[in-house]
């Protein structure tokens, strides 16, 4: 694990007076993170805060077995001290007046719960389906990257309209670990028609439980890039409009 690194902001091009735009990156990260204080008994699980994920869900039909995928209760713990991330670019451009920001995370893990139904009883109680596995996943990054730009698309009396662009980067490190994850039954397996000689009983369980971690990964990644873009959207949006000189008020 990386020890607490200094401070490295880098602010390119800067505006007239002082340009905030890695400042207010930061004051927004700082802001997302909560504290996690509900089991003071265990000093492991307080040392930890988190990012609930409260109201996404991942979802995905399954190639290796008839059931429909869902994740939720998703949660990112980084670490409680400070040097979680790092902003490594926070600057704007007056070319085309546009701001751009890169991030990295030191250490990040994500848990969720899967729940897997069968495809037919979706059909049958598309509302209220009963699922055939419960299980949880978890996934750890280490150095992930995100990057993020924003340009204007409107300004009426003001008010600037920002386009924004997010793309995750690759982390050194990734790990995924499924708990309790049991791969398709056998009635399962042969309504797929995938239950055959020439399919071994071990390849069939590795490719289910691969798929699921690629499910898993994938979804997360997407899923982290888009929830950093509208969570960083505001500060994006303060420095774009500081730097073309508009006044910007908070109101009371």
């Amino acid at each position: 694990m990386l020890t607490v690194f200094p401070d490295h902001r880098i602010i390119g091009i800067p505006a007239p007076g002082s340009n905030r735009c890695a400042s207010r990156i930061e004051s927004r990260m700082e802001a997302m993170k909560k504290i996690q204080a509900s089991d003071t008994r265990d000093p492991a699980k307080s040392s930890n805060a988190l990012l609930d994920l409260a109201g996404y869900a991942l979802h995905q039909v399954l190639r290796t077995a008839p059931y429909d995928m869902y994740v939720t209760h998703m949660k990112v713990h980084v670490p409680a001290r400070t040097g979680w991330f790092r902003i490594e670019r926070c600057y704007y451009d007056p070319y085309n007046a546009s701001v751009e920001t890169r991030l990295t995370f030191r250490d990040l893990k994500v848990s969720g719960m899967v729940k897997l139904y069968d495809e037919k009883a979706v059909l049958q109680d598309p509302l209220l389906p009963l699922p055939v596995e419960t299980c949880n996943m978890t996934l750890r990054l280490r150095h992930a990257g995100i990057g993020i730009s924003a340009l204007p698309v409107h300004i009426s009396r003001g008010n600037v309209e920002l386009r924004t662009s997010a793309q995750f980067e690759k982390p050194e490190f990734v790990s995924v670990y499924a708990y309790g994850c049991r791969p398709p039954s056998r009635e399962h397996r042969r309504s797929a028609n995938i239950d055959t000689p020439s399919v071994p009983e071990k390849r069939l369980e590795a490719d289910f439980t691969q798929e699921m971690e690629d499910v898993f990964l994938r979804g997360i990644q997407s899923l982290l890039t888009r929830y950093m873009e509208k969570q960083l959207q505001p500060a994006l949006k303060e420095t774009l409009m500081a730097n073309m000189g508009y006044t910007i008020s908070y109101g009371r």
